[in-house]
């Protein structure tokens, strides 16, 4: 089925805008594009999964929206605000306000228990340790571990682990979740339970969502698939219909 992103976006508000980015990698006399100049638009409460294969580009452009990176041409828009424009306090800022991150490998510190690392975000936005700690509770017991907050990374299970991450990443009440494969290391039931707890958060929070990933599953909870391949985004679809062409093909699962 064709898209329209005319008729898709109209009434939409748009949160992130990447307009002809470009990346290249310079590593001696190699010279390597990455990215080959990415248009897009995401609008505010989407859930949008990007696809492609490794080495694709989609996990570079996954930081150049997460201000992890900058572009070597064109530009992001968060909010209106092009990112370029910002100083590093001023990107510091809007990461830890705006944007909040989970990643394949959780990124948890070791030695600080499952509060610990929720309340961390807090603590770098100037957040009173009292409430870092009464909300960092509540974020844990969303996610279903408000009774490991003592727990630490090395005593809880991978899907554990990234449900701390999840909690961690909401700290700041973000309004972009940036999931880069974030059930790439985790058993089918601890990925579908992630897939939920995403899913939770897009519908009844509103919260904007932008993964990375190979996990076809992703097709049940988000709006929109965006394929990348050689650096450059190859087709963008409706998840409707995409879940509508397996399934005529017979194929439901995988």
């Amino acid at each position: 089925m064709t898209f329209d992103p005319i008729a898709y976006g109209r009434g939409k508000s748009i949160l992130v805008r990447a307009h002809g980015v470009q990346k290249t990698y310079v590593r001696g006399a190699e010279v390597t594009q990455a990215l080959k100049g990415i248009d897009l638009e995401i609008y505010r409460g989407e859930y949008i999964c990007v696809m492609g294969p490794s080495g694709s580009g989609k996990s570079t452009f996954f930081n150049m929206v997460g201000g992890l990176d900058s572009p070597t041409a064109g530009r992001v828009f968060i909010d209106e605000v092009d990112m370029a424009q910002l100083n590093a306090h001023e990107l510091a800022f809007l990461r830890c306000r705006k944007i909040g991150y989970i990643f394949q490998s959780y990124n948890l510190n070791s030695v600080m228990t499952a509060l610990e690392n929720v309340t961390l975000p807090m603590t770098f936005a100037g957040v009173h340790s009292d409430e870092a700690r009464r909300r960092g509770m509540e974020l844990l017991e969303r996610v279903g571990l408000g009774d490991r907050w003592l727990h630490r990374p090395k005593q809880m299970s991978g899907g554990q682990q990234q449900r701390v991450a999840i909690a961690r990443a909401l700290a700041n009440r973000p309004s972009l979740l940036l999931c880069d494969e974030p059930t790439a290391n985790l058993d089918l039931v601890s990925g579908k339970e992630v897939h939920r707890i995403l899913h939770d958060l897009n519908r009844d929070d509103g919260v904007t969502i932008i993964c990375a990933t190979h996990d076809h599953n992703m097709l049940e909870v988000s709006n929109r698939m965006i394929w990348i391949a050689n650096g450059q985004i190859e087709r963008v679809s409706l998840s409707s219909d995409v879940r509508l062409e397996r399934a005529s093909l017979g194929d439901d699962h995988g």
